[in-house]
């Protein structure tokens, strides 16, 4: 039964059930006079005396303190109580009562529980009473209650009692005729069992908010009752009172205080402190996509790094950030992301500032984006220019006695030349060398942009003086004053221009939050990764991110997906397994985006191509439209290690899937290599993937297939050149992404999202000392951490870390011999992640 249902239920029960033998339950009547609109609306934790739905509504805990000037004894306060919590709830009400032999008090409890977002909720709720019970014939009861928001203008809400032999119900309405909560009608309707359905106690009333953090609110109900409440809150403070009023008569009037309530309150604190705080920001790490959840002190998302600067962007006490960047370690598109950014704070009229150590090119390029550089005394910058270099394993492979040949068809598809080759080809060293100019140009472009040196200075400092020292770069003006990581805080008062408090990132965004009072479900956006090697199990996991895709198209509460690619190809089934998913949600009319990370290639490209919109960086490598494969055999292997293999088959190529067994770590190495007739049959399979590829590509991108296959051929393209040939559309951050995919759903700019990353975060990495224990496990069950693995999925030698194929103590060309091992005579869309030129730091 859900929710709803089992308050229906109740309500039902109410109507129909025989009148109580006494008034054991607290009626709504005496509850009302605290709430300002309904148990529905927006009075949080005070509303949630009556319906404790509201505990699941509160997205931080609440607590709200208050009294009457409604006393029996006029020596003491005798009506007060307390209400604290968020989804789980506490509250507390005395109240003293003329009873035979005089006053008496009672204290009454509220134990709740809610649950919900802000589309709906549901709560349940016991009461009982303390000393005095009894003199009043006081009941426990049970309450359930439900909210339901459909819309941003529309609130339902149901509430029910139920104690020992008595029930009692309410029915709210609450509209916002603007969609916002400057204007609130309401209306609600309490029905105790001894009573018919048209002898309830109806109320209704307006409340107006013409400022944040002024209320102004009239209730009407019966008999000429009337009460006028009168708000006010102060940043995370609030105060209201409530004064009754019966005909012309004033009655009583209660006060409640309140506390981290779920309303916005003006903010003194954005004037009074304007600029005068900056962001403190530590980057000692590894900047990355997902960190463990727990014990992962050493990772920093990028997502997280970005979204402090946001808000150093939107808070107006925040005048700028202050970024210790020493150990900082990223790849230089997340250096791209996170420099926008700051460039986003400087275009904000804020301010920024960084102190760096040992720095590379990469992070001076980040540097330079802010107002003042601070470097260590003993700090140095290298900075030598980009260069891409590759390793080639043709010999020893020839030394081990492997055989290799390359099936490569198309001019540019470079993936197997570490295998096949002593040296690079003049295609592979051609689009290289694009890629690494492509990098430097828009560094030097950034640098010199930042005003700190012009262009040909920068080019004669590479060649000729790559290697400076804090002094040497005082003198240029490449940075602002030489000092330690202390003198961040002088640097952020010099670049604000005066006095300033420097605030963790974290503690402020606690400090500043604000609720989020629109009504309605909440919209999520899915951000979805698919990093590394192509593969069904392992890297993007094509069966299960595939699934999972297909579950957050059907999803009514996901309103829009980016998906992260950062992938250099690989498996070519993996890769359409998600591409096909990509695909239906165009059909679906359900945005999907696609956000390219560092590489996004070959079957990373292949993953691409559907989406709605697709952005990169400047540094995304992209495309090579292509397909590669190769072979390797036994030319001598055999006999350096005294094996040898015999067979029987039935089909003329049986024997390519059998050969040499390694023993211990289970690699099966063919004995020979193919014959003619072979080859053509493997050439006619590359050839058929190929035209797929390229007709899927001029489908989904809109272009002319013999333009595709004009950029095609395997040629991988930086960035820039990408959307200037219409492979990608934008140039564009990740969180830019996110926002125009938010803008495609009909989100409006500003409404809150829930951000759902998949996969989930892992809970916690491996202790080192398991990982030791891991690896010698490994190592005895034959793997020894050598061994080479492919798509199948499980490790080679038993290791018991995971498949080798995607193991970072692995290059990529060990990972491609093995899944060519496993995978014989596979076609595959392969980039190597070696076309990425060196990250230009001193590391």
């Amino acid at each position: 039964m859900t929710q709803r249902a089992l308050v229906g239920t109740l309500l039902l029960a109410a109507l129909t059930a025989a009148p109580p033998a006494q008034a054991g339950l607290p009626h709504y009547a005496e509850e009302s006079g605290l709430i300002a609109t309904t148990p529905g609306t927006d009075d949080g934790s005070v509303a949630a005396l009556w319906n404790p739905a509201q505990w699941g509504l509160l997205e931080r805990s609440e607590a709200a303190f208050w009294w009457s000037d409604n006393q029996v004894l006029d020596h003491r306060r005798d009506d007060y109580g307390f209400s604290v919590g968020s989804g789980l709830g506490l509250s507390y009400r005395h109240r003293i009562f003329q009873a035979p032999g005089g006053p008496r008090g009672v204290g009454e409890y509220q134990i709740g529980l809610g649950c919900g977002d802000g589309g709906q909720a549901g709560g349940i709720a016991y009461g009982f009473s303390g000393p005095g019970r009894s003199v009043f014939g006081r009941e426990n009861f049970l309450a359930l209650g439900s909210i339901l928001r459909p819309t941003p203008w529309l609130s339902l809400g149901s509430t029910g009692r139920i104690a020992s032999g008595e029930q009692q119900g309410v029915l709210d309405l609450g509209v916002r005729p603007l969609s916002d909560p400057r204007v609130l009608l309401f209306a609600s309707y309490a029905l105790e069992n001894d009573r018919h359905w048209d002898d309830g106690d109806p109320s209704g009333g307006i409340a107006l908010r013409p400022i944040v953090g002024l209320l102004v609110g009239g209730r009407w109900s019966e008999n000429e009752r009337f009460q006028l409440t009168l708000g006010l809150t102060l940043a995370r403070t609030g105060f209201r009172s409530l004064t009754q009023f019966a005909k012309l008569d004033r009655g009583a009037t209660n006060y409640v205080g309140r506390l981290s309530p779920p309303v916005r309150g003006l903010d003194p604190a954005g004037r009074l402190l304007r600029g005068r705080r900056f962001l403190e920001m530590s980057l000692h790490g590894d900047a990355v996509y997902q960190s463990y959840r727990f014990f992962d002190e050493r990772s920093l998302p990028l997502r997280r790094i970005l979204e402090d600067i946001q808000f150093a962007i939107e808070d107006p006490t925040v005048g700028g950030v202050a970024i210790n960047l020493s150990g900082f370690n990223g790849n230089v598109e997340m250096v791209w992301e996170v420099r926008e950014k700051l460039l986003d704070l400087k275009r904000a009229g804020k301010k920024s500032v960084v102190y760096i150590d040992r720095a590379g090119a990469a992070e001076y390029y980040l540097a330079s984006a802010a107002d003042r550089i601070v470097m260590d005394p003993l700090g140095t910058l290298l900075i030598p220019g980009v260069q891409a270099s590759r390793t080639y394993m043709k010999d020893a492979l020839e030394k081990a006695g492997i055989g290799f040949e390359e099936w490569r068809y198309f001019k540019y598809k470079s993936a197997l030349e570490a295998l096949s080759r002593r040296n690079m080809s003049d295609a592979d060293r051609e689009q290289r060398r694009a890629l690494v100019k492509a990098a430097y140009l828009e560094m030097a472009e950034g640098v010199a942009g930042s005003g700190r040196t012009t262009r040909a200075r920068l080019d004669s400092t590479v060649n000729q003086e790559p290697y400076m020292s804090p002094r040497r770069l005082l003198e240029l003006h490449w940075i602002d004053e030489v000092g330690g990581a202390e003198a961040l805080r002088e640097a952020a008062k010099t670049a604000a221009g005066t006095r300033v408090l420097l605030s963790k990132a974290r503690e402020i965004r606690r400090r500043r939050w604000q609720p989020d009072e629109a009504w309605g479900p909440v919209p999520t956006i899915v951000l979805a990764y698919a990093v590394g090697d192509c593969a069904m199990d392992t890297g993007i996991r094509g069966r299960e991110t595939s699934r999972a895709l297909k579950k957050f198209r059907e999803r009514r509460d996901v309103k829009a997906v980016v998906v992260r690619v950062d992938s250099p190809g690989g498996d070519p089934l993996a890769s359409d397994l998600v591409a096909r998913e990509l695909k239906a949600y165009r059909r679906a009319k359900k945005p999907l985006y696609v956000s390219q990370g560092r590489v996004a290639a070959s079957g990373g490209y292949w993953i691409s191509m559907d989406a709605a919109r697709v952005t990169a960086s400047p540094f995304t490598i992209t495309g090579s439209i292509g397909v590669i494969g190769g072979w390797a055999w036994n030319e001598g292997l055999g006999k350096k290690l005294g094996l040898t293999s015999d067979h029987v088959q039935i089909g003329r190529s049986a024997d390519l899937f059998g050969g040499l067994t390694l023993p211990l770590l289970g690699v099966k190495i063919p004995e020979r290599n193919l014959d003619e007739h072979e080859r053509v049959v493997v050439k006619r399979a590359i050839l058929e993937l190929y035209d797929d590829f390229t007709k899927r590509v001029a489908e989904g991108r809109g272009l002319e297939i013999g333009r595709v296959r004009e950029i095609a051929e395997g040629h991988v393209y930086a960035g820039r050149e990408a959307v200037d040939l219409g492979l990608v559309d934008e140039i564009a951050p990740l969180d830019r992404t996110i926002e125009e995919a938010k803008a495609a759903a009909g989100i409006p700019k500003g409404r809150r999202v829930r951000i759902e990353e998949y996969p989930r975060q892992r809970l916690f990495p491996l202790p080192g000392l398991a990982r030791w224990v891991a690896a010698r496990i490994a190592g005895s069950a034959g793997g020894g951490g050598s061994g080479l693995a492919g798509d199948g999925g499980g490790a080679l030698g038993g290791d018991v870390l995971g498949s080798l194929e995607s193991s970072s103590e692995r290059t990529y060309e060990e990972r491609t011999l093995g899944r060519i091992l496993l995978n014989p005579g596979l076609p595959l869309l392969l980039t190597p992640p070696s076309l990425l030129p060196d990250e230009p730091a001193a590391r």
